[in-house]
Parts: C-alpha cells; structure tokens; sequence
C-alpha cells in the first residue's frame, strides 16, 4: 500500500500526540509535520512531503479557517480533513465549500479517522455520515432546491462530463476511470478541470458535494 504523508495541526499537544501515537499504528502512514498552529505549519509545509492535513479550527496566531483558504491557494493538490468539535451543520458544509476534502468530529474512531485519511488521499474526499446528514439539512429548503435546478440547467454539462462526474462520485480515482471510459488519464484529469471550472468548486470534495445538491447522484 502506498505511503502517505500525513501532518497534524492542532493547539492541544495531549490531543495532537494522540493522534500521532494512533497514525504511527499504521505501517503506511507517516506523520512527517506536526504544528501547534496554522502559522507554524505553513511555515514548515514546504519542507517536508505531506499528502493530507490534518487541521483543526480553533487554534492560536493562526486558526483552521485561514489556514484552510492559505494552504488551498498555496498547495492546491494537499489534501486537507477538518478535525474539530464543532458539529454545526452550515459550518460544516461552509468548510467543505471553502476548500476541505473532508470532515470529522474528534470523537470520532480511530477506525474512521484512518478511513477518512485513505479516502481523502485516493479519491480526494471523505464525507463521513454526519457531513452526510449536514448536507441533507441544507438541501430541505424549496427555495434553494429551486435556485440549485435553475443553476444546475444553466451550466450544461456535456454527457461525457457527467459520466466522468458519475464516477468521481463512485470514488473511483483517475487511472480507474480512464480505464472504464477507454480514455488516457490525461484526458480525464481534463474533464475533471473542466467540471471544476463549471461548476466554480475548488476541489474534488466540492465537486462530489455539487453533484448530489443538483441530483446528478442520488
């Protein structure tokens, strides 16, 4: 299996090593940052390899909001899971829309949290069931339902685009989807950006959130 690189950025140093004891149980995963805040890992984030941040919110000097929004614009292709308290249904999906590949509570397992950091790392999101229910609360209003249809037909998705669509959601990753439609990985990657650019999302987690809000998924 595939190293991944994973950083830890979290004010409480009991809860941040923690967590690393938990990772380092792990043969493929590797914590190569740890920071105390926002501004202490972008700091050191261009040092050293990482493929998924693991970022909580409320912290000192620099807390996850602003690094999440920093770290999107400065290293688009890392992969950033939110690691907080906070279970609020539209701040939730707020972070997802600002640039998050996924969202966990901190009560959450260590089962899930190793689940949530391979997901991030091969598909590019993770929405874990009480994302899952966030982004269902959202949906309930009629007027918005109106307003999502109305975008959703004005951007037109080629039939191609939405098959690569489809299958993005499916959780499979570029090479596997190049495969299934006969396509070189190159030419997904392109329907990928395209999709990206359409719909005005910031990441595949965005994108997979865009999809289920117009219907394109159930």
């Amino acid at each position: 299996m595939d190293r991944i690189n994973v950083a830890v950025v979290d004010d409480h140093e009991m809860f941040r090593k923690g967590i690393i004891t938990i990772l380092e149980e792990v043969p493929h995963f590797v914590v190569t940052l740890e920071a105390a805040n926002g501004e202490e890992f972008l700091e050191n984030v261009g040092k050293v390899k990482v493929d998924v941040l693991l970022l909580d919110l409320e912290m000192p000097v620099l807390g996850g909001m602003e690094t999440c929004k920093l770290t999107r614009e400065r290293f688009p292709d890392l992969k950033i899971l939110i690691l907080t308290m906070h279970k609020t249904p539209h701040f939730m999906v707020h972070m997802m829309e600002s640039g998050a590949s996924g969202y966990l509570v901190k009560e959450s397992g260590p089962e899930e949290l190793e689940e949530a950091i391979e997901k991030v790392h091969k598909t590019g999101y993770y929405f874990s069931d009480i994302l899952s229910q966030a982004m269902l609360q959202r949906l309930e209003g009629g007027k918005r339902k109106k307003a999502i249809l109305e975008e959703s037909l004005a951007i037109g998705l080629s039939e191609r685009e939405e098959e690569v669509l489809q299958l993005i959601c499916q959780e499979l990753t570029t090479p596997e989807i190049a495969e299934k439609l006969y396509l070189s990985p190159r030419t997904v990657e392109g329907y990928r950006k395209q999709l990206l650019l359409k719909t005005g999302t910031r990441n595949t987690a965005g994108l997979v959130m865009w999809a289920v809000r117009q219907g394109v998924v159930g």
